[in-house]
């Protein structure tokens, strides 16, 4: 596989990279710990667009507000789904 931002051959997949993350409502950040990354030689560890795109959905569909300031992808995939509905 190729970096996707500088074309360098032989990238891996098997890298996790820790980030901070801005919620959906803009009212705290989080780190992520653990996040499946790509590791390029030229560029270093970064997250993917698609990964990117993941957490992203996944902090919006998820309730995180028992969730401490800091937790893994794993934790957040893991998280309940927001009720956003009363169905009775």
């Amino acid at each position: 596989m190729d970096c996707l931002w500088c074309n360098a051959p032989n990238v891996e997949e098997s890298e996790k990279k820790d980030c901070y993350w801005i919620m959906p409502d803009g009212k705290r950040s989080i780190k992520i710990l653990q996040i499946p990354a790509i590791n390029c030689p030229e560029c270093g560890i970064y997250v993917s667009d698609y990964m990117n795109q993941k957490v992203d959905e996944a902090l919006s569909i998820h309730d995180l507000s028992e969730y401490p300031e800091k937790f893994t992808y794993d934790q957040l995939l893991l998280a309940p789904v927001k009720q956003l509905f009363n169905w009775k």
